[in-house]
């Protein structure tokens, strides 16, 4: 699938690789308010702040025709917790990530939606991390696991929870490790904050993991633009 194919229809996920997808995207799908060019501007790392704009070329790419508005002037807000949200439209909730050559946006109209996309060529000391955010259940089923499995696992647990913290409005300022998630098969399930939450991840080619977390009994679409 291509960027062009992509078409957001009522709750939509959306991942695009590699982090040249702002080179895909026409001029106007990629202007961005003086907010979030600061915002922008403080990362260090100049792969980091092509990801970011990719990532809101992405979403204005989506929205655009959804709203019927020129892309241009699809502009963004921070609520008090610094969680994005398009100002008038109170039946939309969204939500943007990036990382390892990845950009993801999440749409939904039936609730609230988080995700999260985590590369997997950097090198972690995932033993070391992993109890700074696994919950103590968790983390004795990870040290279960043959070591040559637990980097899979550690990376689908870290984007599965930050996917439903943003869910959740919080963020990473919650403590990770009092998170418990409750498997189900393929996906989690996590009530926090007034909310039930389902989530899910999948690999991506090159073995970065997307995650998003929605609302209980809301169906997705899934949608991988190269």
């Amino acid at each position: 699938m291509t960027l062009s194919d992509l078409v957001f229809t009522g709750v939509t996920l959306a991942v695009a690789a590699p982090a040249d997808a702002a080179a895909r995207l026409s001029a106007g799908r990629q202007v961005l308010s003086p907010d979030e060019v600061a915002r922008i501007a403080r990362y260090r790392q100049a792969r980091d702040r092509h990801e970011r704009a990719a990532a809101h070329g992405l979403l204005r790419h989506l929205l655009g025709p959804w709203l019927g508005r020129d892309p241009a002037a699809v502009v963004l807000a921070r609520d008090a917790g610094d969680r994005p949200f398009l100002p008038g439209v109170t039946s939309l909730d969204l939500n943007l990530s990036h990382g390892g050559g990845w950009v993801a946006v999440g749409l939904s109209t039936s609730g609230r939606i988080g995700v999260d996309v985590e590369g997997a060529a950097r090198a972690v000391e995932w033993d070391r991390v992993a109890p700074v955010f696994l919950h103590p259940a968790e983390l004795a089923e990870y040290h279960g696991l043959p070591a040559g499995a637990r980097p899979r696992r550690a990376l689908e647990y870290w984007s599965v929870k930050e996917a439903c913290l943003k869910a959740t409005g919080e963020g990473l300022v919650a403590e990770p490790r009092t998170v418990r998630l409750t498997p189900e098969g393929a996906a989690w399930r996590l009530a926090r904050a007034g909310l039930s939450l389902r989530a899910e991840s999948r690999v991506l080619p090159d073995g970065s993991r997307f995650a998003w977390a929605v609302e209980e009994g809301v169906e997705v679409s899934v949608a991988v633009a190269g």
